[in-house]
């Protein structure tokens, strides 16, 4: 089970990296136990997840209930998160990093946690005060910002070149919205 002392200090290097900090990694539990361990990232994120898009939910048009609505976005946030994971594990092999994957995936794990945990404040503060086109300026905003991270954690944790590193990352994003493709007649539904 992971500790609350491996939770903050990945967090806290997750923090380092975006810093750029050299000394970044050693926060991490780079172990097998800690690859295990960084999984909880997913668990963990389901409670800020579940509120933020809670809050968001009487703004979107939808006829979905909202437990419906919430469980089809947490299992698309899962499946997502997965499905990069398998489909770099799976680079990996064939493309020479497979020995540094399990490094970028406790990363990726926590990273991923850390920038919902940094996203859920400013995500209340964009739909409950802002104008609808302030709010989202600062979500595309966000989401540039956590593409660069990507980008820089790819080329930190897997040692390779820039442009592979935005290949990489531009995979994320592609896997990202085909499944939100894929949830969004479930998630999205009209009155009749």
């Amino acid at each position: 089970m992971v500790s609350l002392r491996e939770i903050t200090s990945s967090l806290y290097g997750a923090y380092m990296l975006a810093r750029r900090n050299p000394d970044a990694l050693s926060y991490f539990n780079i172990s097998t136990e800690g690859f295990y361990h960084s999984f909880a990232a997913m668990l963990l994120a389901v409670p800020l997840f579940i509120f933020e898009n809670a809050i968001d939910y009487k703004s979107i048009g939808t006829e979905t209930s909202l437990i419906s609505f919430l469980f089809l976005l947490c299992f698309a946030l899962w499946i997502s998160w997965g499905a990069y994971l398998a489909v770099m594990a799976i680079l990996a092999r064939f493309m020479g990093f497979s020995d540094r994957y399990s490094v970028f995936v406790i990363v990726y794990n926590w990273v991923q946690l850390a920038l919902i945990i940094v996203w859920f404040p400013l995500s209340i503060i964009a739909s409950g005060i802002l104008p609808v086109e302030l709010a989202s300026g600062i979500n595309l905003v966000f989401i540039v910002i956590t593409y660069a991270y990507l980008w820089y954690i790819i080329r930190v944790t897997l040692n390779v070149t820039g442009g592979i590193a935005v290949g990489f990352a531009f995979i994320e994003f592609l896997v990202v919205i085909l499944i939100q493709a894929t949830f969004a007649d479930w998630l999205f539904t009209a009155a009749s």
